[in-house]
């Protein structure tokens, strides 16, 4: 409820600065936006977010094979496990929501914590390094157009590529980090944190198992076919959305378009107590469409439809993921361990 109303106040702020004071009016035309939206157009969204959501989840799956757990979940409850994490990502702040993949895993099939860590860093490692390539394919187009505004999007590959550096040397230095700071937490004598090193340990033994498994470029081709289709579903849905009410911003190609979705996705996943990433995720989009010139009245309203529906169909279905959740897990706890296996 606190996340809700902080949401709610971002939300007004963010009105309030760019609506003039014609908030009365806005809010008709919002409600008008929606009307106009060209809805058959916008159901692509959730073709684009169903199979986007089974690759990840193959994904999932064959890094968990890579650490050589004996029992992989099958793809069905991968597939369950994806949806909720897709809603619960943006539920909370700061994707603390991405831990829900951990504690699903861990309650349905037994998975250790440690195996369902690594696998997550290593994704979030190949999602970064994926949205990377993406960046350097909007600069080159940016470029190859001649546009004077390819500036931004340049500083932001350098940052997201320093931050790729960064994330990869954790990556293939993990075993020999987490026992370092193992021997200063034994140094300690404090039985937690000794406990703590004890698990980082074998989170890095955990890494370097997918490491050897020498699976990292199909991993990371399949992070690229997952961003690839989740940028094209919020461009389809963009165009949805300003075709009607706001021709001027649906002209614009691609290249321009996505870093905006890129920036509102950043800024959502700031630590701040928003629910469902409303305000923060608006303000991102607004800040990126800003320099390209268009009305920031327009940008949020824009901005704030295309987050909307984009939500109504991942937290739909997320919570038809929850309820096969219930059902699977239910179901597993009743079989016995060589059926599970098979």
């Amino acid at each position: 409820m606190l996340s809700a109303v902080i949401s709610a106040l971002i939300l007004f702020l963010l009105w309030l600065i760019v609506s003039a004071g014609e908030q009365v009016e806005d809010a008709v035309l919002f409600s008008t936006v929606l009307r106009d939206t060209s809805w058959w157009l916008a159901s692509t969204y959730i073709i684009t977010a169903v199979i986007g959501t089974l690759i990840r989840a193959l994904r999932y799956r064959s890094l968990l094979k890579a650490d050589g757990i004996s029992t992989v979940p099958d793809t069905r409850y991968m597939f369950l496990i994806t949806l909720c994490r897709n809603m619960f990502v943006d539920m909370v702040p700061a994707r603390i929501g991405e831990a829900s993949y951990v504690l699903m895993l861990k309650r349905g099939y037994n998975v250790p914590v440690s195996v369902g860590l690594s696998t997550l860093f290593i994704s979030v490692v190949l999602d970064i390094l994926a949205l990377a390539i993406i960046l350097i394919a909007i600069v080159l187009a940016g470029l190859l157009s001649a546009s004077q505004s390819v500036g931004s999007v340049g500083n932001a590959l350098v940052a997201t590529s320093l931050i790729v550096f960064v994330f990869g040397m954790l990556v293939y230095s993990a075993v020999p980090l987490s026992q370092w700071f193992a021997r200063i937490m034994d140094f300690t004598q404090v039985r937690i944190l000794q406990r703590f090193a004890k698990f980082l340990v074998e989170v890095g033994l955990s890494i370097r198992r997918v490491q050897m498994r020498e699976i990292l470029s199909l991993t990371l081709l399949q992070s690229l076919v997952m961003r690839a289709l989740k940028y094209s579903g919020l461009y389809i849905l963009f165009v949805a959305v300003t075709t009607s009410s706001f021709p001027e911003f649906s002209s614009l190609s691609w290249w321009q378009v996505l870093p905006a979705f890129i920036s509102a996705e950043a800024a959502a996943s700031l630590p701040l107590p928003t629910f469902m990433s409303f305000g923060t995720y608006e303000g991102g989009g607004l800040l990126a469409f800003s320099l390209l010139g268009f009305a920031p009245a327009d940008i949020l309203m824009i901005m704030l439809a295309i987050h909307l529906i984009s939500q109504v169909v991942d937290y739909t279905l997320g919570g038809l993921g929850l309820l096969g959740y219930f059902l699977a897990t239910g179901e597993t706890y009743n079989t016995d361990p060589e059926v599970k296996d098979e």
